[in-house]
């Protein structure tokens, strides 16, 4: 709060700080107080401030700075305000993709980026850590409890505290983690740590992997707008499901997406084969893109999506589990698809201390869920091809779609 403030009144200019979620931006410093009841915002001298807007939480300073709270799962709608400041708070939890496009600007404009956070496992927190830990131009701290005090020279957070989290339930994992910054733990909660673990020690995380011109391609998808969409591109090769590309944007329409994919299938030199979608496709949306569904605007443009049942969470997840011992990954091609599938968690209920039966909300959502409905349709159509379908789907765009006698 305090390094928002200073930057702000050191250069004029847009500062943005940026949370996972923008309705964390507005919970946690919007709306939100210290342990002392006092509001965040009220740290902001009131002779400092020119004025606010509740809506897009942003604060005019007297000097002309702007002072921006914002999410990353929406960092589209930040592109060309030309910041020269980004915060990342809980950086291991934002989307990846927004320090990608947005640090850009910054270099540009000779800014900074502060990024603060504690370890989600080894992912693209830990990445840049390793990326910037011997480069002189970033200053870089790994602080855990045994060396954060407060300005009396006291630890801030005790022994006797640990030990009382224990006691109230807080495994040895998360306390090596929240206290200690410890990458090693991987991320707790998450529901497919057993599967990549295996797909790493059979060697199907693979760099590279070919797209043969001889197979068709397949696609599937989870749909969004403001939210994103995800899309991963795969071809059937033997007794595998071969995932060859993973692309995910938001603030897209359909067309886009539509046509990235045919760009993408002509770069590859293969024919079409499914394109599978969320059982939601034919939903109509009221004043967004048009009143027709999206899998009318697919048709339109030439493309035939068969549409995925609608089963219960728990039936999608072993669906996927399922899946993920039967396919190989490129990891180039797939990278923040692999993130997705790694750091796809379990909510934290804390009211009854136990993990929730659902995920917990973050940029990984979208991907998952895409692949999920590829578990679904993969249990269906391959190993049950004899159940009737309960969905409008002409199964004769399937035929060839799995190959017989490949488990």
């Amino acid at each position: 709060m305090q390094a928002w403030l200073l930057r702000g009144l050191k250069r004029v200019g847009t500062h943005i700080y940026l949370f996972p979620l923008q309705k964390q931006a507005r919970e946690v410093i919007w709306l939100g107080m210290d342990f002392k009841g006092m509001p965040y915002l009220d740290y902001i001298p009131q002779a400092l401030i020119a004025s606010k807007n509740q809506a897009r939480m942003t604060i005019e300073l007297i000097n002309g700075s702007r002072l921006v709270l914002a999410g990353s799962n929406n960092f589209n709608s930040h592109m060309g305000t030309n910041p020269v400041t980004i915060i990342n708070s809980e950086y291991s939890l934002h989307n990846p993709l927004a320090r990608q496009y947005m640090n850009p600007i910054l270099i540009q404009n000779g800014g900074i980026e502060i990024n603060q956070y504690t370890p989600r496992g080894m992912n693209h927190g830990w990445e840049t850590l390793e990326q910037v830990r011997d480069n002189p131009e970033y200053f870089v701290q790994v602080l855990d409890v045994e060396h954060t005090f407060k300005h009396d020279g006291t630890r801030v957070v005790t022994e006797e505290m640990i030990q009382r989290a224990k006691a109230m339930g807080m495994s040895d994992e998360t306390i090596r983690q929240e206290f200690y910054c410890d990458f090693q733990v991987g991320n707790i909660g998450a529901y497919f740590t057993r599967e990549m673990a295996r797909m790493i020690s059979e060697g199907r995380l693979v760099s590279n992997l070919p797209v043969d011109p001889n197979l068709p391609l397949h696609t599937v998808w989870d749909l969004g707008f403001s939210d994103a969409t995800a899309v991963w591109f795969f071809q059937v090769v033997g007794k595998f499901v071969h995932l060859v590309h993973y692309y995910q944007e938001s603030d897209r329409p359909m067309k886009f997406f539509l046509d990235y994919a045919e760009s993408y299938r002509k770069s590859r030199g293969c024919r079409w084969g499914t394109h599978f979608g969320p059982h939601d496709i034919d939903q109509q949306h009221q004043g967004w893109e048009t009143t027709e569904s999206r899998l009318k605007r697919a048709r339109q443009a030439g493309y035939i999506f068969a549409v995925t049942p609608k089963v219960n969470f728990a039936d999608g997840i072993e669906s996927l589990r399922f899946l993920l011992d039967r396919v190989r990954i490129d990891k180039n091609q797939c990278a923040l698809g692999v993130r997705a599938i790694r750091e796809y968690a379990r909510k934290f209920d804390e009211a009854n201390n136990k993990y929730s039966d659902k995920p917990q909300e973050g940029w990984y959502l979208h991907g998952v869920d895409a692949l999920r409905y590829l578990g679904v349709n993969y249990q269906r159509l391959f190993l049950t091809p004899s159940l009737a379908t309960t969905y409008d789907v002409d199964m004769s765009v399937m035929s060839g779609f799995w190959p017989t006698g490949t488990l």
